[in-house]
């Protein structure tokens, strides 16, 4: 007996048997409260999909590059809705990084003026709660611009007024889809070039010129394509009615209120990410490259941002992660995304359960692919590195 003991003593000693104790019990638990929620759902609604197939019964006023109306499914409807957030994650999350970037370094600049006015912009921001800040966004700025009458010029070229923002946009004539493949060429070989040219920098120490050779590169390709093709695209200039633009690309006062709270309130967050990301690059990082006669914007952007950017992509890609979840409250301003179309299904069909499950595996695909994107292994292919000036 005693020997049984001591032998059950030395395994529950043992790491690896505690280790995969306390995994078996975790996984255990979690199945558990898994087949508990379900059995509870199905008891209170079929979680049965078929509903999804029926006539949507209303449509979407704003829309992302689709174009669905009441006679179509639910899942058409429903897929407006994911795309138009999908829309407001992508420029949304471009203007928050190019805002947080410009407020991050602001922050330590040896300028007074500039870093004072960073400051009270992450710090007013980030202090604010989301929700009245869209309302604001919207209210106090959108809806504040002036009448379709008196609008406001944008270059002479666009419009904006409290009816919506009416910018050039492009428009495909013949040929588009055989220019758009031309373009796609020419963007994986200038990716091509570049790579063949970093590989060879790297290896002989010559400079090569890789960004400039391979964007000048893509540039000639596309640019003459699109003239030896006749110009597939032309340009659809908004003009001033009566009541309404006609033409070009019309930006509703819900998606553009939306978008600049989205893009300001996260922009305040990421300037945080870029100044801390930029002190944790070592002082003598920066001292080395004054040395050799950098200007203080070599240093920044040939020094100091090429290590920062390896800290800063994974809370990067939190806070983009954020932003999509943040753009649930657009239904606030009764802009139509994945919240918004879901809530109207919602009454619509009285299926509740099934479609808030669906919604939020929609989410969670959504930043997971945006994980993916930020913190997947193609970065480690850029070679993130401090470079050598080119004399």
């Amino acid at each position: 007996m005693a020997t049984i003991a001591s032998q059950t003593l030395r395994v529950a000693r043992d790491l690896r048997v505690r280790r995969a104790t306390f995994e078996a019990l975790t996984v255990t638990i979690t199945a558990m409260f898994i087949l508990y929620l379900v059995q509870q759902a199905r008891q209170a609604s079929d979680l049965d999909l078929a509903f999804m197939g029926d006539r949507a019964g209303f449509a979407v006023g704003d829309q992302f590059l689709t174009n669905v109306d009441g006679n179509d499914s639910r899942w058409a409807v429903y897929f407006a809705g994911i795309m138009n957030t999908i829309g407001i994650a992508v420029f949304g999350t471009a203007l928050a990084i190019l805002i947080g970037l410009v407020a991050g370094i602001a922050r330590l600049s040896s300028n007074w003026l500039a870093a004072r006015l960073a400051f009270f912009f992450v710090e007013a921001i980030r202090n604010t709660p989301l929700l009245p800040f869209v309302v604001f966004c919207y209210t106090a700025i959108v809806l504040q611009l002036p009448p379709i009458r008196d609008s406001l010029s944008i270059v002479g070229v666009g419009f904006a007024s409290n009816r919506a923002i009416a910018l050039p946009w492009a428009q495909p004539t013949d040929g588009a889809g055989m220019w758009a493949l031309v373009v796609f060429i020419a963007l994986a070989i200038a990716i091509g070039v570049f790579a063949a040219l970093r590989r060879y920098e790297e290896t002989t120490g010559q400079p090569s010129r890789p960004w400039r050779v391979s964007v000048g590169l893509f540039a000639a390709i596309a640019t003459g394509s699109f003239f030896l093709m006749g110009q597939p695209l032309r340009w659809d200039v908004p003009e001033v009615s009566r009541f309404a633009y006609d033409g070009g690309l019309q930006l509703s006062p819900e998606f553009v209120g939306l978008l600049l709270a989205l893009a300001l309130f996260n922009g305040a967050f990421v300037a945080e990410i870029v100044r801390g990301a930029i002190q944790s690059v070592p002082r003598g990082e920066r001292e080395a490259a004054a040395a050799l006669g950098f200007s203080q914007w070599d240093q920044m952007r040939l020094v100091v941002l090429p290590q920062a950017l390896r800290a800063m992509l994974p809370p990067l890609a939190t806070q983009c992660q954020a932003l999509v979840k943040y753009s649930a409250v657009a239904i606030a301003i009764a802009f139509p995304d994945l919240m918004t179309v879901g809530g109207t299904l919602i009454n619509q069909s009285g299926e509740a359960i099934p479609l808030f499950i669906l919604m939020m595996v929609t989410y969670l695909i959504l930043n997971l692919v945006i994980a993916i994107i930020f913190t997947g292994p193609q970065w480690r292919r850029f070679n993130l590195r401090p470079r050598t000036r080119r004399i």
